[in-house]
């Protein structure tokens, strides 16, 4: 704050004179002293802030001017980008594409909201639809048998439902005796059939047209159906691995003949089972050779549903009985004295027999 020559000069004046007396303290002698310096050194071109000023004033007893006293307001500055801002948004023309496509977003973002709610509620739909339905309509989409395709019958317990016409095929599930299919198609003893699992593929033997047939064999002859499960083979076809386990090409696993059991060959706990062991081998395949008839039959595994063909059930191993010119070759190996009866029931056997060493 400037002052002018005259007020400088009064100032000054009174400055000395209140330095000369003793009613100053400490603090106010240091201020009017350093004051006195400024003074002295720049005259009236000394500036002094506005609270150095009203200090000063204050001490030496003199009244501020009208031009001191007053306050200066303080100029209200808008930032320079903020003011761009604003007149950048003020001036900027109005986008015809964003008006245009406005419905469009506001449609987008309804969409967004909706969309978890929409899929839990169908989630929760299908679960309770699944749950109630325990026998629906099956609607077939493959090939007809006739007009229409009909309504068969599961004649087995716990059968397969495979993905393909063959036991190569992944098991897509196990359906109990005496639940309804529709049968779509046949091929080479298969039949494609829709039921609660989806389209898939079982063994026509399994199937039929009686609901209340407890048969596991179709009711139509055997031989109408040239398939694994009761299939005509030749001597060469079949190949021997122990006394009651065979091999035939073009299945992924070796076949396990069921009602009976011979002693080990490979794992013989003493040297009578192996050696008889290697008897029941050897008749086994003389009984092939010699056969004029020889039919495989496949049958379930006693195993857990949904094991039929794993490490869990029989080794990986499938289930079947062998027919030369039409006798079980588990009768004849049993009447030999070459195999016992072994039974087992529809999930478990019991403990093989260990009295070969006996």
């Amino acid at each position: 704050m400037p002052f002018s020559p005259e007020r400088t000069q009064l100032i000054k004046a009174r400055i000395k004179e209140k330095l000369s007396t003793r009613s100053l303290d400490a603090w106010q002698r240091s201020f009017l002293t350093n004051m006195d310096q400024k003074f002295t050194q720049y005259g009236e071109k000394r500036r002094l802030s506005t609270a150095q000023c009203r200090k000063l004033h204050e001490i030496l007893g003199i009244e501020l001017t009208d031009s001191q006293s007053a306050k200066q307001p303080k100029p209200s500055r808008v930032p320079s980008k903020v003011a761009s801002k604003s007149r950048s948004r003020r001036s900027a023309p109005v986008n015809p594409l964003r008006i245009i496509n406005a419905p469009r977003r506001a449609i987008r973002r309804v969409e967004r909201q909706l969309f978890v709610p929409v899929l839990i509620v169908f989630g929760l739909v299908t679960l309770i639809s699944a749950f109630f339905d325990t026998e629906p309509e099956y609607r077939a989409t493959g090939t007809s048998i006739g007009e229409a395709p009909s309504v068969w019958y599961v004649t087995g317990t716990n059968v397969n439902q495979r993905s393909g016409p063959g036991t190569n095929h992944a098991v897509m599930g196990q359906l109990a005796q005496g639940a309804k299919v529709r049968l779509l198609n046949r091929q080479n003893g298969w039949s494609k059939i829709s039921s609660r699992l989806g389209e898939g593929w079982m063994s026509s033997s399994y199937l039929s047209q009686n609901r209340t047939s407890g048969a596991t064999q179709s009711t139509a002859a055997p031989s109408a159906y040239p398939y694994f499960e009761f299939q005509t083979l030749r001597a060469s076809q079949v190949r021997i691995i122990d006394g009651d386990t065979i091999a035939v090409p073009g299945l992924s696993a070796d076949v396990r003949l069921v009602g009976f059991n011979t002693p080990e060959t490979y794992r013989a706990k003493c040297t009578a089972e192996k050696n008889l062991g290697n008897r029941a081998t050897a008749r086994l395949r003389q009984l092939v050779s010699t056969a004029a008839s020889i039919q495989v039959r496949r049958v379930a595994c006693a195993c857990k549903p949904g094991t039929e063909g794993t490490k869990q059930c029989n080794f990986g191993r499938l289930c079947g009985t062998l027919l030369v010119d039409g006798r079980d070759v588990g009768s004849i190996l049993i009447g030999e004295r070459l195999a016992v009866p072994f039974r087992c029931g529809k999930t478990s056997c019991p403990r093989k027999p260990s009295k070969w060493c006996q």
